[in-house]
């Protein structure tokens, strides 16, 4: 049971079935460039595929709204006003989700347990790392909800097959360029 939930390759199989999103041709290449600018490795970008399917106009029941899916009070910590909504707007909320990105990067030191706490909360992940003793996700898959369980692996899969890469190997956040 904890294995199963930290196998991408279960995930890359059902990705490589099916092609990217409508959205993602339009909105890859522009959204790369917020992630860039952030310091953060620009395959990310594709979580909005397992968010959104890179519609703009998304909302959850549970209040999440816009490509990254963020909730109101994550919005405002990574600077998105909420009149007008900017959760809705892609360079705006990709900016935001590549600084919540490499804030959990440097939180927990790696990616699926940086994705983790992007889909389940911070809270969630260090209170897992503690009643384990782990520091994987793999050690913590099991105490962690079944969403986030499934969640980690299909990202990393999706990012691996979109762009050819070994996502959880992405490198660490680069220090944020000053802008001039």
């Amino acid at each position: 049971r904890r294995k199963e939930a930290s196998r991408p390759d279960l995930w890359i199989q059902r990705i490589r079935r099916r092609p990217p999103p409508p959205g993602a041709a339009r909105w890859v290449p522009r959204l790369k460039k917020a992630f860039s600018d952030e310091g953060v490795p620009p395959e990310w970008v594709w979580i909005a595929e397992v968010e959104s399917a890179f519609r703009p106009d998304a909302r959850s029941p549970a209040g999440a709204a816009g490509m990254f899916q963020f909730m109101p009070a994550t919005a405002r910590r990574f600077g998105l006003a909420e009149r007008p909504d900017e959760r809705l707007r892609p360079k705006s909320s990709a900016t935001a989700a590549a600084r919540y990105l490499r804030f959990l990067y440097q939180k927990f030191q790696a990616w699926p347990l940086a994705l983790a706490a992007y889909n389940a909360g911070e809270g969630t992940v260090a209170r897992a790392l503690k009643k384990t003793g782990g520091k994987t996700f793999e050690d913590i898959a099991h105490v962690l909800p079944l969403e986030t369980r499934l969640y980690v692996p299909k990202v990393l899969a999706t990012v691996s097959v979109r762009e050819k890469v070994d996502a959880a190997r992405l490198p660490a956040p680069k220090v944020r360029r000053s802008r001039s």
